[in-house]
């Protein structure tokens, strides 16, 4: 219960086992998300009668926008690793 309160208050709370598992999380939400898309396009393109190919261009943008929000998340991550390391290092 801790735990969670320290979560919700901003405590740090996190160790390197938890930032991996954080992680792991993100990536699977990210390629859920990626999976949800694309079907939610073809189903819409497929309704249209638009073959996906014509369409494959406007993907693009989707794949861009993900692939950023993973590199931003994975810079936050490693940022927060260098500070729990160097708190490690000094004691605290």
């Amino acid at each position: 219960m801790d735990t969670l309160i320290d979560f919700f208050t901003l405590r740090p709370t996190f160790t390197f086992v938890g930032l991996k598992i954080v992680w792991y999380v993100y990536l699977l939400h990210t390629i859920v998300q990626l999976y949800i898309s694309f079907a939610e396009v073809s189903r819409l393109l497929s309704q249209r009668n638009i073959s996906l190919i014509n369409w494959s261009p406007n993907s693009i943008p989707i794949i861009l926008g993900i692939v950023a929000q993973v590199a931003l998340v994975r810079l936050l991550i490693e940022v927060a690793a260098t500070i729990l390391l160097t708190q490690k290092r000094n004691g605290s």
